[in-house]
């Protein structure tokens, strides 16, 4: 189980204060304009709510706040060797004028933990950006236990 009074980054962790929780946000970005952005966020379930419901939920907050919000679909998918079950949503909305394709992977790894995969760029997706997300989830590997490391 991980540690949760702690918040683990690349260069180390800190002591979360008391009451605090890990709401971190990793950007990965390729360092060319050509290359979509990949961002990692966390976020927690409401008591009594399931992912289906919490995604629901995030898509009705999306479309009431993001001029030109579409959404595509929604698709099951799977993160890691363990394949953990969770849902991939297809949408895109405007952004200064201009038209972003998102899309985002969700998935409750335990303990009402949210994560959000999302790929982002500004023209339409293509079967390479897909198949870089498909990359980055199946890559995901869970936090060792505590005094495994």
């Amino acid at each position: 189980m991980p540690d949760d009074s702690r918040c683990t980054f690349t260069e180390g962790s800190v002591t979360l204060p008391e009451g605090y929780s890990d709401r971190t946000v990793n950007v990965l970005l390729a360092g060319d304009d050509a290359s979509p952005s990949l961002n990692i966020s966390r976020d927690t379930l409401r008591p009594d709510e399931t992912p289906a419901d919490y995604i629901t939920r995030q898509l009705e907050t999306l479309s009431g706040s993001l001029k030109g919000w579409v959404l595509k679909g929604r698709e099951a998918a799977q993160l890691g060797e363990e394949r953990l079950p969770g849902e991939c949503v297809s949408a895109s909305y405007l952004r200064d004028g201009r038209r972003i394709w998102q899309r985002q992977a969700v998935f409750t790894p335990g303990e009402g933990r949210v994560l959000v995969f999302t790929l982002a760029q500004p023209h339409k997706l293509s079967s390479r950006d897909d198949a870089l997300l498909q990359r980055v989830l199946a890559s995901y590997r869970a936090p060792m236990e505590t005094g495994q490391e």
